[in-house]
């Protein structure tokens, strides 16, 4: 009698085990799934981490790695030696708006001052799954040397990038920044959300675009007085 009450009692101890252990262990891969895909904090934290950022160049920094490749092509120290300058404003000279245009369907940006174009300029906008934020905006921030981190190295699109120049923030952590690790400008939707340029158009428009801050700054918020001009994002 009591080799049967044994046998029953050590399965279920048994199935009890596995049970768990399988749980256990299925909780443990959930948790560090968790820390390789890019969550809502994490996007808050980099929202944060733009707030203190000082724009200065990172020397010596790690090497920039793209969907979990490392990228040799290095972008060029923004130059120390220009004259200290009043660079963009929300107005042009005439009194007319500052505006960009950022057209997803066709890869586009335009500056405009009025109805006046000034810049047309081949983008990347945001990936599938990364897209582009869409709708009305103002430029918040600028920063003239920022580093990017995000993505998932499970998934195979994870990147760090630091000292990418010339970002023009307009929601969040949506930006307008030039970029060194792709030149598929027109060609290819590769960002993870932002609207990339070439580093010379990038500048372009960082020089342009308010809010108006010194040739000398780092990075700059922006506020009544200096304003940010408007964003528009549409398909």
């Amino acid at each position: 009698m009591l080799k049967f009450f044994i046998l029953p009692l050590f399965a279920l101890t048994l199935f009890a085990s596995i049970f768990f252990l399988k749980i256990s262990s299925e909780k443990n891969i959930g948790n560090q799934n968790d820390t390789s895909v890019p969550s809502e904090l994490d996007r808050k934290a980099f929202y944060e981490h733009i707030k203190t950022a000082n724009g200065q160049w990172i020397e010596n920094a790690p090497s920039p790695i793209f969907d979990n490749k490392s990228v040799a092509n290095l972008p060029p120290k923004p130059k120390d030696d220009i004259p200290s300058v009043v660079l963009g404003s929300h107005t042009a000279a005439d009194g007319t708006e500052k505006w960009i245009e950022v057209d997803i369907s066709d890869q586009k940006l335009y500056a405009w001052e009025g109805n006046r174009k000034i810049y047309d300029f081949p983008i990347s906008s945001g990936r599938p799954g990364y897209d582009t934020v869409k709708g009305e905006f103002r430029v918040w921030r600028k920063v003239r040397s920022q580093t990017y981190r995000g993505g998932s190295k499970a998934r195979g699109d994870y990147y760090y990038l630091p000292n990418v120049p010339y970002s023009v923030f307009f929601h969040e952590g949506y930006a307008i920044h030039g970029a060194y690790w792709h030149n598929d400008f027109g060609i290819k939707r590769r960002s993870a959300g932002c609207v990339n340029l070439s580093i010379p158009n990038a500048e372009k428009i960082y020089n342009w675009a308010g809010p108006a801050m010194s040739s000398g700054a780092g990075a700059l918020n922006s506020t009544p007085d200096n304003p940010g001009i408007r964003v528009v994002v549409r398909d």
